[in-house]
């Protein structure tokens, strides 16, 4: 898992999802609200900070990412969906690294400490 922090508290879900869908474009689907099931299920309904971002059917190839603000700052958290250790590598080495692009890239989430990094598995 990756944790990105931002030195604000107020981070929206509808800030990450709008940097989401612009950076990645249409072959990604941005799921607000969804949280990623067990292997091979489709996604189920979860908190407004929980966001996932797939493709195809958003069964298979996906990343969880999940907003919680702590004080003066909000932290961003990219990880893999639940899967086989097959699909995990592969989302790893693809899909969960071009969110943390993307949001690492964002301007709308710069401040003095964006971009910070914690637990960076997958780079």
């Amino acid at each position: 898992m990756t944790t990105i922090t931002v030195a604000r508290a107020d981070v929206t879900p509808e800030e990450v999802i709008g940097t989401l869908r612009a950076g990645l474009g249409p072959r990604y689907h941005v799921l607000p609200g969804m949280r990623a099931a067990s292997p091979f299920a489709a996604p189920r309904p979860d908190q407004p900070d929980a966001i996932v971002v797939g493709t195809g059917s958003d069964r298979l190839w996906r990343a969880q990412v999940t907003i919680d603000r702590r004080g003066a700052h909000t932290h961003i958290q990219v990880s893999n969906a639940p899967g086989l250790p097959l699909v995990w590598l592969i989302d790893m080495l693809s899909i969960t690294r071009k969110v943390r692009r993307v949001l690492l890239a964002a301007p709308g989430l710069a401040g003095p400490a964006a971009g910070h990094e914690a637990g960076s598995a997958g780079k």
